[in-house]
């Protein structure tokens, strides 16, 4: 990318907020539950140990005109905004029913209740979901959560949770939509939602305590990956400070091209709406229904992931992340990157019927394609393992997340000054035997750092586990190293030290994990996940 071409490119994203309308003249917070925005005033409500302000809108709705188009600035209002209530979650389907509104782009912040003396980290989350269901602040809950900020808040910093586009209406890339824009681009609006979202803060979190100087992203599976591509982008540089990617999506800092998700993804709900053969196909989408858009095209996320995401559109995201890191031209900032030690083994026992030799290698095949079978079957010998499923969930674990992570962590460490942390966690919930029966599955560690999961009774170690994880997480937020506070020592990879910390009970830092195969693994070409 050309000196001018990164140059306008940043020159845009700041745009946002540097043009941004000034703080509203009637806001005047002289209550301690009330903060002014650029937009207006805001009253918050006690939640706890916290003061909390929800369903801020960082956007205007993405509705009518504005559907599949880059994300515009928030509108004024008059008087105080009630913020006691979560916004509408974005559409998205939950339970095979088509939920949520288009009218979504709205924010929620937690920061401690105390008066405070000095502006905080601000902790930014990224929801799993594969970029279409269970994501968002105001959901059911990925995972069964409750996205709260309450126990982070509590550990001296401003947590912030937000909705942004999903599945077609966030993602959709297709030629009649490239016409309409002056870039000639489409898709991607969900990221763009993300880095509005950002701009936003950038301009507001003083208001609410917050140092716009040091905003630290962290998120899990889709979460995680979307993180890793906005490292890239000039629109966000300077936007955020540090991350944490967390059981990210299995290719990683990869993305599909433009050209390939248009010829995918975005042929196939075009058709499946009946605009294909449509005189004006962005008019004959715009007429359909929000449920008719979800439900177009139903994604999946599984071992064999069909997901919706961002793509290489030489705009939002100028070439692949992966490669624009290993050259040194993304934004270096202190980043935590790891996975869990049983990623797909929930997945496998779902979606897989595996019971002897010749499954396994038709599975093989049909996750990893036939030029690398025989190579990954003399890796993985099926003899080698309990039981077929049991060796499916090693060695599609050990490629798609441990030793991706990995790679990603290693190229980091080697692009960059700024440290990198790569974790490995261990731990499984013993006191639930469904819970207990599947690990340390995926997104598991995300549990640890947020309020219980349903009635789950956390054990005297899941206690333990989880004051490490938010005291490593918020530390890494305050000040870019998450050691210190009597917590283990977590090794930075370095080009010469192929460090991890292996998050458990027993916490400790590890070198190097033969175990993984990661040697192997980064010799074979991983397919894309696509529709």
């Amino acid at each position: 990318m050309s000196f001018l071409s990164l140059f306008l490119a940043t020159a845009v994203a700041l745009a946002f907020y540097v043009t941004a309308p000034a703080q509203a003249k009637s806001c005047s917070a002289n209550e301690p539950d009330i903060a002014c925005t650029a937009q207006g005033a805001i009253r918050g409500v006690i939640e706890g140990e916290t003061l909390t302000f929800k369903g801020i809108p960082y956007a205007k709705p993405p509705v009518g005109t504005l559907r599949w188009r880059p994300t515009e600035p928030p509108m004024r209002w008059e008087g105080i905004r009630d913020g006691s209530r979560f916004g509408a979650m974005c559409p998205q389907i939950v339970n095979k029913q088509v939920v949520g509104e288009e009218d979504c782009l709205t924010l929620n912040i937690w920061r401690p209740r105390a008066t405070l003396t000095e502006r905080l980290p601000v902790m930014v989350w990224l929801t799993g979901g594969g970029n279409h269901g269970l994501s968002g602040q105001g959901t059911a809950g990925f995972g069964g959560l409750n996205y709260s900020g309450e126990k982070l808040a509590r550990e001296d910093v401003v947590f912030v949770s937000f909705n942004n586009r999903l599945g077609a209406l966030g993602f959709l890339a297709h030629p009649a939509l490239d016409a309409e824009r002056r870039e000639k681009v489409s898709g991607n609006y969900g990221n763009l939602d993300q880095i509005a979202m950002l701009r936003w803060l950038r301009s507001n979190i003083a208001a609410f305590g917050g140092d716009p100087d040091r905003i630290f992203l962290f998120g899990t599976s889709a979460g995680g990956g979307s993180i890793c591509a906005l490292m890239t982008s000039p629109m966000a540089r300077g936007l955020f400070h540090g991350a944490a990617m967390q059981s990210s999506v299995p290719t990683g800092c990869e993305i599909p091209t433009l050209a390939d998700v248009q010829a995918r993804t975005g042929a196939r709900v075009v058709k499946a709406l009946a605009c294909d053969r449509a005189s004006d196909i962005a008019d004959c989408l715009r007429g359909k229904s929000m449920t008719e858009i979800v439900s177009a095209v139903p994604a999946s996320t599984n071992v064999f992931p069909r997901i919706y995401g961002p793509n290489m559109d030489g705009h939002v995201f100028p070439d692949q992340p992966l490669k624009t890191i290993a050259r040194r031209a993304h934004a270096a900032m202190p980043v935590i990157i790891g996975s869990t030690t049983d990623e797909t083994l929930g997945w496998v026992r779902a979606g897989t019927q595996i019971v002897d030799a010749a499954s396994y290698a038709t599975e093989i095949e049909k996750v990893f394609g036939s030029a690398s079978r025989d190579r990954i079957l003399a890796a993985y010998p099926i003899n080698k393992y309990p039981t077929p499923l049991e060796a499916i969930v090693r060695l599609t674990t050990d490629a798609q997340f441990t030793c991706t992570s990995r790679r990603v962590a290693r190229i980091l460490a080697s692009a960059q000054r700024a440290p990198v942390y790569r974790y490995l966690f261990a731990h499984q919930m013993e006191n639930d035997p469904q819970l207990k029966a599947i690990r340390a599955n995926h997104t598991i560690e995300h549990a640890f750092l947020f309020p219980g999961r349903g009635r789950y009774q956390p054990t005297a170690d899941d206690l333990t586990v989880k004051q490490r994880m938010i005291t490593y997480w918020t530390r890494a937020a305050r000040d870019g190293n998450p050691n210190g506070g009597g917590n283990p020592s977590w090794p930075a990879v370095t080009r010469d030290n192929d460090a991890f910390l292996e998050i458990g009970v027993s916490t400790t830092g590890k070198q190097g994990q033969p175990d993984a195969n990661c040697d192997f693994w980064d010799t074979v070409m991983l397919p894309w996940p696509h529709l």
